[in-house]
């Protein structure tokens, strides 16, 4: 070993500098990662195979406009519903009439535009060069000229449409050219108006895919809420001769209905043995991987000890000769010839652990007065006509890096759901109570002494978890709130919490005082004008702009004012208080704002409440109920992820079509011949009638 302290200048004489040269050699690590990704890559992309490109209704693909392959995967898979066929594309034409002067801003009229394009190959671009077959070129000549000479005629026909293209990749099809964009469409109006005023998803920035189509459900239900009968109206006209008879009760709501299912908490006390059942709803079915529960725990094994065995033997100081040599390369010969054991978890696993009973810490038990130990199970209240199921791959390790799981789930092709379904009460089962056991006592001899005694006590962050939490950079305020949201469970989930909640408004308030909180329930309990008025002063004046905004949804000034009250003046807050309270909003407003529909009240004063307040009179409009029907299933699509994290890689969409699966890969669609039933992030099922 010769020590040369004066490395740098030598090797500048002989034009070398080092002091900008970068690594080029790769570590152990940093060969891993990349044998990770490049089998992952493979198996998603089907890379290495032959697969037949496909081009015609249906089968368009979508440009990525830089980091929007999250989007584009969305899209495909939701544009396979026949649903939002009926409501957007069959209806388009009716829908661009009724578009306002800037269809820009418009949701209905660019989802149309974008569902059109995708479904009838309308993209207006030129058609990909046919396949080179001599006897049908003549026909299809013919063809693009009768296309030709009937634009005057009517709307003018799409190029694949004309050319008679079949959707299944047969003997007329358009073969795609091999950078896949003679045939697609540029999303650049949708991506901008869905992503408008959201921090994230109006980035250029790598997004994920389940969060981006929980973020589109909404939006589309807040522009269908403010498009009201157009929609249902276009969606009519056309006709449902081609809309299964479980979409056209979907016409009836928001799309997010399609998806949005029931489920019932069963949580048991475990002193008393007593019940309590909790509803609530979703649109998204979570499933975490449990790396315990792996089939192939023993290969999985053996294969680690080989490759630290590999790795010493790599990372051995000998002495240059041949037989070192020759025992470095037959190591990685070895290596590179032996595929890469993975985890294989199976799927029922996954819905095991959802379904199976959780232990519950500090649960307050009516029954017992004080806070026990409780068992959660959790069942389907409802089964909607399509499940969307989210394989959760992706977790923070120790550093709080985002970190994504290397494990296979093979998702069955047939699920059936139907034994997770609840039954509600049980017979022998004890509910909770609602109030405590001297509730009927006190409230008839006292009345407004009824909650204050029956109220468990108000409760207290966990001064640990606020501890840690503040050491973080947190305020205080901000600790106990996560502190109290997560049920002072442990601090990671509070981090979470807080780190999910850092935009909010009061964030970083003061949490009320409970007298001053009891007081203020025990003023709105008592009722009467001067509860009333005393109340009203405290509502603060809420924003212009969030007022319009609230407006062009569909909304009144008072139910706009009211949730903004309600909300703290949030926006976002108010539009999804809004949303949640569709079925018995005036209600909600009504509680809030108080007496204000004559006279003055809270939020609207004067002659113009009453005005201001629409339909308010009449009785609120009764909840759509949940769509329910067999808990059994086929696939229908999956979105896979390629990377690391959600903050990077790419996204890939599979969708089976007419019976055969297609993968679209941004601008490029072909026949899938492998399609990673074991490798997505996200599967949509559809429900089997």
């Amino acid at each position: 070993m010769v020590l040369d302290p004066q490395l740098p200048a030598h090797l500048a004489h002989w034009g070398i500098d080092v002091m900008r040269m970068e690594k080029s050699e790769k570590s152990m690590a940093e060969l891993e990662i990349d044998q990770n990704l490049s089998l992952e890559f493979d198996k998603i992309t089907e890379a290495g195979a032959a697969l037949q490109p496909l081009t015609g209704p249906g089968y368009v693909g979508l440009v990525n406009l830089g980091n929007s392959c999250y989007m584009n995967s969305v899209l495909q898979v939701l544009w396979a519903l026949p649903e939002l066929r009926s409501r957007y594309v069959d209806a388009a034409a009716a829908i661009y009439g009724s578009a306002p002067q800037d269809p820009s801003s418009d949701f209905a009229a660019q989802f149309a535009k974008i569902g059109t394009a995708l479904l009838t190959g309308n993209t207006k671009a030129p058609p990909p060069a046919p396949a080179p077959v001599a006897a049908p070129a003549a026909a299809a000549a013919a063809g693009e000229g009768a296309a030709a000479a009937g634009a005057a005629d009517g709307p003018q026909p799409m190029s694949c449409e004309a050319e008679g293209v079949e959707t299944e990749g047969g003997s007329q099809a358009g073969v795609q050219g091999q950078q896949g964009s003679g045939h697609s469409v540029k999303p650049q109006a949708f991506k901008s108006l869905v992503g408008r005023g959201h921090p994230e998803f109006s980035s250029g920035r790598q997004q994920d895919a389940q969060e981006y189509f929980g973020h589109l459900l909404e939006v589309a239900s807040r522009a269908e809420h403010a498009a009201g009968a157009r929609l249902a109206a276009a969606a009519v006209q056309e006709g449902s001769d081609a809309v299964p008879q479980a979409g056209q009760a979907s016409l009836e709501g928001p799309t997010a209905r399609l998806f949005k299912f029931g489920t019932e908490d069963r949580i048991q006390c475990g002193v008393t043995g007593r019940v309590a059942y909790i509803s609530s709803e979703s649109t998204c079915l979570g499933l975490h991987i449990p790396l315990e529960a792996a089939e192939n725990l023993a290969d999985l094994q053996r294969y680690q000890e080989r490759q630290q065995k590999r790795q010493k033997v790599k990372g051995e100081e000998a002495e240059p000769g041949a037989a070192a040599a020759a025992a470095v390369t037959a190591a990685t010969k070895h290596e590179e010839e032996e595929a890469r054991v993975v985890p294989r978890v199976p799927f029922s696993a996954c819905l095991a652990g959802y379904a199976g009973d959780s232990l519950v810490e500090g649960y307050y038990s009516l029954a017992a007065g004080k806070n026990t130990q409780a068992i959660k199970r959790t069942r389907f209240s409802s089964f909607p006509p399509y499940l969307l199921v989210q394989l959760q791959r992706y977790y923070t390790d120790d550093s709080w890096q985002p970190r994504k799981k290397e494990v296979e789930v093979p998702a069955p092709q047939h699920l059936d759901l139907e034994g997770l379904r609840g039954q509600g009460l049980q017979p022998g089962e004890q509910l909770q109570p609602d109030d405590g056991p001297s509730a009927t006592q006190t409230a008839t001899a006292n009345p407004s002494a009824a909650t204050p005694s029956t109220t468990p006590p108000p409760p207290t962050a966990d001064e640990t978890i606020v501890g840690q939490l503040v050491s973080m950079g947190f305020t205080a305020n901000a600790s106990r709130r996560a502190a109290l949201a997560v049920g002072n469970s442990n601090a990671d989930a509070a981090t979470a919490w807080a780190c999910e909640h850092m935009e909010d408004p009061d964030f970083n308030d003061a949490l009320p005082e409970p007298a001053a909180a009891e007081a203020a329930g025990a003023a709105g309990g008592g009722g009467g004008a001067a509860a009333v008025a005393a109340a009203q002063p405290s509502i603060p004046e809420p924003s212009p702009d969030s007022l319009a905004m609230l407006a062009a949804m569909g909304f009144t000034e008072r139910q706009a004012r009211g949730a903004l009250a309600a909300c703290q003046g949030s926006m976002e807050r108010a539009a999804d208080w809004l949303f949640s309270r569709e079925g018995d909003l005036e209600a909600a407003v009504e509680a809030v704002l108080g007496g204000g529909g004559a006279g003055g009240g809270a939020g609207v004063a004067g002659p113009d409440a009453a005005a201001a307040a629409g339909p308010a009179a009449g009785p609120a409009a009764a909840p759509l109920p949940l769509l329910d029907g067999p808990g059994r299933y086929e696939l229908l699509g999956i979105v896979s992820h390629i990377g690391a994290n959600t903050g990077c890689g790419h996204y890939v969409a599979h969708v089976k079509k007419d019976g055969r699966w297609a993968i679209f890969d941004d601008e490029k669609v072909a026949a899938s011949e492998a399609p990673p039933f074991d490798r997505g992030y996200l599967y949509l099922y559809r429900r089997c009638e």
